[in-house]
């Protein structure tokens, strides 16, 4: 179970959604989601998605910041969700402490597994994303920094061998305290040279733009092989863009063994094996509007790896209760680091994708 609260009750429902003046409810559905607490609204006028924002993206600077970002990207022909505004034109309504954004609700499937067009559909419209937000500048401010720091990944990790070297694994029953102990000085050293390999100058000297932060496919819905939605914004910040690259080659075009649960955070973090073509279908569609630099493509691999151990140890630290959270973390976590490493100089190489 997460520990994140991702339910909405019943009296804060009927207390902020009358604010957006859509009409009385009618009935809610569920929908799914690991760090917000949402749900679909029914009334006369429509299908709505609710959302309350984790307190982790309510700082009002942040607010305004994502909403002109989605704004943005609605008047770009993004396929992005519209907010309903409230009769005094504010995209949010703040009730009880808690930030509640309502917006019109997107149909369409999501694809844990895409095929082929949907993964290159995938690469296409990111790019289409990166084109119109790449001279944005957003009022408002995000406090994020550099995105998936292996230096904060250290310290998570430092704080999770701690507990590995008193002998508490919580639920581990695959491996001893010293093998789990044995797999976090891994990945420790794995961060570590992350940061030799792409210090911070480093990072922020690669091309930029205002990134999704997230792209992953339980944040699009497909008609067909079009995506019909992109979601999920709480991420928004102007970042190099192959950090997006990274999530997709990882999330997008990785094959997961299980794909059923979507909205499982141990599902959607389940450890991929990479595909070349699924890879080469995604970066070719993206690529053919976005010309990598061969500091983009050396730092590519870096960025995988970084973003792979931080969406492990981040997650269990934010989301999972501590007696999982070594299980959640060392699951399979070191299969993607070694086919990286064998991969490193092909990923490298400038037309991989071609």
């Amino acid at each position: 179970m997460s520990k994140t609260d991702i339910r909405l009750r019943e009296d804060e429902i009927a207390t902020v959604v009358p604010r957006f003046r859509v009409g009385p409810i009618l009935f809610t559905r569920p929908c799914g989601g690991t760090a917000n607490a949402s749900l679909i609204v029914v009334t006369p006028s429509g299908q709505y998605f609710l959302k309350r924002r984790n307190p982790r993206y309510c700082d009002p600077q942040q607010l305004v910041y994502d909403h002109h970002v989605l704004k943005a990207l609605y008047g770009k022909g993004l396929p992005v969700p519209k907010a309903v505004t409230t009769p005094s034109k504010s995209r949010w309504v703040e009730d009880a402490g808690h930030i509640y954004e309502l917006y019109h609700f997107i149909e369409g499937t999501v694809h844990t597994s895409p095929n082929m067009a949907q993964i290159a559909e995938a690469g296409a419209v990111l790019a289409r994303f990166h084109s119109a937000t790449a001279d944005l500048d957003p009022p408002g401010k995000k406090f994020f920094g550099r995105f998936w720091d292996p230096k904060q990944a250290i310290d998570m990790l430092q704080k999770l061998l701690q507990r590995a070297n008193n002998g508490d694994i919580g639920s581990v029953q695959d491996l001893s305290a010293s093998g789990a102990a044995e797999v976090l000085e891994c990945l420790i050293a794995e961060a570590a040279g992350v940061e030799q390999a792409l210090p911070d100058n480093s990072y922020w000297a690669l091309p930029q733009t205002v990134i999704h932060g997230d792209w992953h496919p339980a944040n699009l819905k497909f008609n067909d092989d079009r995506v019909a939605g992109i979601f999920d914004f709480d991420w928004v910040d102007r970042q190099p863009r192959m950090v997006d690259i990274a999530d997709g080659l990882i999330y997008v075009c990785g094959i997961r063994p299980c794909t059923a649960g979507a909205d499982d955070i141990w599902t959607l973090t389940e450890t991929p094996e990479f595909n070349w073509p699924r890879m080469r279908a995604f970066f070719s569609a993206y690529g053919a509007t976005h010309q990598p630099t061969d500091a983009e493509l050396a730092a590519l691999s870096y960025l995988i790896a970084a973003r792979w151990i931080y969406a492990r140890v981040d997650a269990a630290d934010r989301k999972i209760p501590e007696p999982d959270q070594l299980r959640f973390v060392l699951r399979s976590v070191t299969s993607p680091l070694d086919w990286l490493h064998n991969n490193r100089q092909a990923l490298a190489k400038n037309g991989w994708w071609l």
